[in-house]
């Protein structure tokens, strides 16, 4: 009997045996893949690439091209076109294109817009040269000589700083007599339009009565 349970106990390590060496091996842990992070961006140490200016379309239109000759129907032409506002910004353009918006501003429907700003570029005293001076009262006084529209003001702050404008140069005795007298014709002009007072202009111009 022992010897029976002897060998039961032996066959039983041998087949535990047998089992322990087919049982397969515990799988290996598989090794994640590393993820691969993109590099940043690099910084560029330098300043940015400066952006082209933006092109000015009054150099190309064909309606600005056109009313750079001396037709006067083509500043007219224009000046209906695009209007008084648009016509301010060429001034601002300087150059040759100024010089077509300030000849094109007077055949404007809505000009009267137009004579704050154009006075508030010879309101500083020696801000412009005489010419430029000269050029900027000849179309105040255009504008300001065109007959009244039955329509209500469009600019009427406008209009009366530019009136205080033009009286301070008729008044200005260090200035040209021409300039003066440019003055002075603006000055009535807008008086017409109650935009001044018709005793604050100077009468010193004026021819002497015999």
């Amino acid at each position: 009997m022992l010897k029976r349970t002897a060998r039961v106990r032996s066959l039983a390590r041998a087949v535990l045996l047998c089992l322990a060496a087919c049982k397969p091996a515990a799988p290996r842990p598989v090794a994640a893949h590393p993820v691969v992070l993109a590099p940043p961006p690099a910084l560029d140490a330098g300043a940015p690439a400066p952006t082209p200016p933006p092109v000015n379309p009054r150099l190309h239109d064909p309606r600005w091209l056109a009313a750079r000759d001396a037709d006067p129907l083509e500043k007219a032409r224009l000046a209906e076109a695009v209007g008084a506002a648009e016509l301010l910004a060429g001034v601002g353009d300087g150059g040759e294109t100024a010089d077509t918006a300030l000849a094109a501003l007077p055949f404007s429907d809505d000009a009267e817009i137009a004579l704050g700003p154009l006075a508030d570029r010879i309101a500083p005293p020696g801000a412009v040269d005489g010419a430029l001076r000269r050029r900027l009262l000849t179309v105040i006084l255009a504008i300001a000589g065109q007959p009244r529209r039955q329509r209500d003001p469009l600019d009427p702050e406008g209009a009366r700083r530019c009136g205080q404008v033009i009286l301070r140069l008729a008044a200005d005795a260090s200035l040209p007599r021409e300039d003066r007298a440019l003055a002075v014709s603006a000055a009535r002009a807008l008086a017409e339009r109650r935009y001044v007072d018709p005793a604050r202009i100077p009468s010193d111009l004026d021819p002497k009565s015999r």
